[in-house]
C-alpha cells in the first residue's frame, strides 16, 4: 500500500490537469498513488489522464458514467484511496516538489495532528504569481478543540486547507465533501474537532485563480448547488444556514469531553458575528428572489476589503 493517496477530481480539465499531474509525479517523496476521478469529461481530459496512467503505475484513472457533480466525485476519489495519508488536489492547482515530503514528515512527527498544509502561492492562468496567502490554520494547532473550531469557522479564510494532507483514519466516518457552498468549511470544522491542524512554511502549493474557476462560472446560488451535485439542479437552499447546522451537529456528535463540548457551544454562539457569517445570511436569503446577488456580494467584498486572511502581493 502507498503511504499517500492523492485524489484528483476533474471535469473537463484539459486546460490545467497536465500541470497538476506532473506536479505530483515530480514530488521528492515518491511513495504515493494518484487517483484521478473523471466526472465524465467531454474534452481531452480522458486522453491526457490515460496517457499518464500508461506511463506511470502510480497513476490510477477512473471515469464516471455521467457527471455526478463535484461533491460525489470528490468522495469517489477518497473511496479509492488506500494510503495512510490522503489529500485532494484540484485539477487547476499544483504542488511544489517538496510538498509531500514536508507534510508527511510533520504528520509523522505529530501523531495527534490530523491535517497538515503549507501556506500557499496564488497564481494566474499563465502560472504567474499573484501573491502569497497564509490561512488561519496555524491557530488550529491548539490542544483545545474549541480554539481549533474557532479558527476554522470564525476567521475569514478561503478554505484552501480542505486540500491539505489528511490522516486517513481521521477522515473515516466523516462528512467528507457535502453538496452545498461552504461544505469545505464544515469538513475543516470536523477535522478541527478530531485533532490538531498544522501549518508549515515555506509555501509548497500553488492555488490557481482563473476565469474558469467554480467561483467564477457559477453566478447564482442554484448554479452553485448544481455544481456540487447534479441531482440538486432544481433545489433551493440557504448555504450559510446549512453550514451552521452542520457545525452545530458536529459539535454535538463528535467525541468530546463535556468541558470541550461546552466550550465549542460557546464558539457556535459567536458564529453569526464572525467571518462575515451574519452578512452572508442576509445575502443568501436575498439571493432567493435575486439569484445573482451572492456573486455580486463576493465581488464587492473583495474590492472593498481585499482577500480574506493574510494575503500579500
Amino acid at each position: 500500500m502507498p503511504c499517500v493517496s492523492i485524489g484528483l477530481p476533474v471535469y473537463n480539465g484539459e486546460n490545467f490537469v497536465t500541470e497538476a499531474i506532473k506536479s505530483v509525479l515530480d514530488q521528492t517523496f515518491t511513495d504515493f498513488e494518484l487517483i484521478v476521478s473523471d466526472n465524465h469529461s467531454s474534452d481531452r481530459t480522458e486522453e491526457i489522464c490515460r496517457a499518464f496512467q500508461a506511463s506511470d503505475s502510480r497513476v490510477r484513472y477512473f471515469r464516471n458514467e455521467k457527471n455526478l457533480g463535484a461533491a460525489p466525485n470528490y468522495n469517489i476519489a477518497w473511496q479509492h484511496a488506500a494510503g495512510k495519508y490522503f489529500k485532494w488536489l484540484a485539477h487547476d492547482d499544483a504542488l511544489l516538489p517538496q510538498y509531500l515530503e514536508n507534510t508527511v514528515r510533520a504528520l509523522d512527527e505529530n501523531p495527534d495532528a490530523v491535517l497538515c498544509n503549507t501556506t500557499a502561492i496564488y497564481i494566474d492562468q499563465n502560472g504567474d504569481e499573484l501573491g502569497a496567502y497564509r490561512s488561519p490554520l496555524a491557530k488550529a494547532s491548539s490542544d483545545k478543540p474549541s480554539e481549533r473550531l474557532a479558527a476554522m469557522i470564525l476567521d475569514s479564510h478561503t478554505c484552501i486547507d480542505f486540500f491539505g494532507l489528511l490522516r486517513h483514519s481521521a477522515t473515516e466516518n466523516s462528512i467528507l465533501h457535502q453538496a452545498y457552498s461552504g461544505a469545505d468549511k464544515a469538513f475543516l470544522a470536523q477535522m478541527a474537532l478530531r485533532g490538531r491542524l498544522l501549518q508549515i512554511e515555506p509555501a509548497q502549493v500553488q492555488m490557481r485563480e482563473h476565469p474558469q474557476r467554480y467561483t467564477r462560472v457559477t453566478a447564482t446560488a442554484r448554479m452553485k448547488l448544481a455544481w456540487h451535485d447534479s441531482n440538486l439542479e432544481h433545489k433551493r437552499d440557504i448555504p450559510i444556514l446549512t453550514l451552521y447546522r452542520a457545525c452545530r451537529d458536529l459539535v454535538e456528535s463528535e467525541a468530546l469531553s463535556d468541558a470541550d463540548r461546552t466550550a465549542c457551544r460557546r464558539v457556535l454562539r459567536q458564529f453569526w458575528t464572525g467571518s462575515w457569517n451574519g452578512a452572508r445570511l442576509v445575502t443568501d436569503v436575498l439571493s432567493v428572489p435575486f439569484p445573482g446577488l451572492v456573486s455580486k456580494a463576493f465581488d464587492l467584498k473583495f474590492r472593498l476589503f481585499g482577500a480574506p486572511g493574510n494575503f500579500h502581493r
